[in-house]
């Protein structure tokens, strides 16, 4: 599982990636933990709908764990809670 940063901004898209690529090789679904994001922006969204995406071509997806209202927020005004799964995560 991995823990998803306080703040999800451009600042940490470059490091937030590599961890991502590394969970990549997993071949499996990715558990991420966003019970402690407080922020959130289009950057680190578009970050987590690419993974989403090349889960899906191994038929794996993004498990969420624990709940963030700033995530959910920004996905929902950017439309992707149901491609990303997180409707329910609140």
């Amino acid at each position: 599982m991995l823990k998803l940063p306080n703040e999800m901004t451009i600042s940490q898209v470059e490091a937030l990636h590599t961890e991502l690529q590394a969970q990549l090789q997993n071949d499996s679904n990715v558990c991420l933990d966003i019970s402690e994001v407080t922020k959130a922006d289009t950057a680190c969204v578009q970050l987590l709908c690419a993974l989403q995406k090349s889960l899906q071509l191994g038929d794996h997806a993004i498990v969420w764990e624990g709940a963030s209202e700033a995530l959910q927020s920004a996905c929902e005004t950017l439309g992707v809670s149901t491609y990303l799964a997180l409707n329910g995560n609140r």
